[in-house]
């Protein structure tokens, strides 16, 4: 199966995210964790074996992306899975899913 993502709808997606975010009057998250399970890109899709989980560091991460803004670095596809890894981090922080209600996951 391929799932067709167009640029267009990320960018419509993200925004209604940040306004989501917005909305709420959060002006920062203090994510108070560093290291997490990561499963490399080459394995996260490939069922036949047991992939092997490596540690990411969300500090290594943002340190990383703050280059991109303080030095002009060029951006890699790398920078995506790092901004990924500090979504999923902001992500639970502001409400963390083994909180969340049956009413929440209907949304």
């Amino acid at each position: 199966m391929t799932i067709r993502i167009t640029l267009d709808e990320i960018k419509q997606i993200f925004e209604l995210l940040f306004q989501r975010i917005k909305d709420d009057k959060i002006e920062f998250v203090d994510v108070e964790t560093d290291f997490y399970w990561l499963i490399t890109s080459d394995e996260w899709s490939y069922f036949d074996s047991s992939p092997e989980a490596v540690v990411g560091s969300l500090v290594d991460d943002w340190d990383s992306l703050q280059e991109v803004l303080e030095s002009e670095r060029i951006v890699t596809y790398l920078d995506y899975e790092r901004f990924a890894s500090i979504l999923r981090a902001m992500s639970e922080t502001i409400a963390p899913s083994k909180k969340k209600s049956v009413e929440e996951h209907s949304d």
